[in-house]
């Protein structure tokens, strides 16, 4: 019956003493900072500003620079202002904004213009989409039917 008490004893002398040391290095942490000093500010995740999009062509409006590609379901059309920054291109090559059809596949890169409007950096005209080709084995049997036995 001694053990017991003695396991007790023995829990409570560390229990004491990692409550004591718990104390301490908080209160060493506490001392480090200076009256009126500031917090170091976390790191954040630097961004360049640009987003990605894409989506087919609603609309072409050379005289205003702009394209426009339907918004997602409930949302307002996206409107992408070209500037004369904007690299234009379908399959790698520089193309004009005219050459740009409603119905098209365009995907690029954008930002938020001084004036709040969207500025596209980029814009790509995509390839259609083909479907593959579906191949079939030269050497496919039709089932066989099973023959009923009587």
């Amino acid at each position: 019956m001694k053990t017991i008490p003695i396991a007790i004893r023995t829990i409570r002398s560390i229990a004491l003493a990692s409550a004591l040391a718990a104390s301490l290095v908080v209160t060493t942490q506490a001392d480090d900072k200076k009256p009126g000093e500031q917090p170091p500010k976390k790191a954040t995740k630097e961004t360049s500003g640009y987003f990605p999009f894409n989506g087919v062509v609603k609309a072409v409006d050379v005289a205003k620079k702009t394209i426009t590609l339907p918004g997602a379901k409930g949302k307002p059309d996206r409107v992408f202002l070209v500037t004369d920054t904007t690299k234009l291109q379908n399959d790698g090559k520089a193309i004009k904004l005219e050459d740009i059809q409603p119905g098209q596949q365009v995907g690029g890169r954008a930002k938020k213009g001084s004036d709040g409007k969207d500025e596209a950096a980029t814009i790509n005209i995509q390839p259609k989409k083909t479907e593959p080709k579906k191949v079939q084995p030269n050497n496919v049997q039709p089932p066989r039917q099973a023959i009923p036995r009587g």
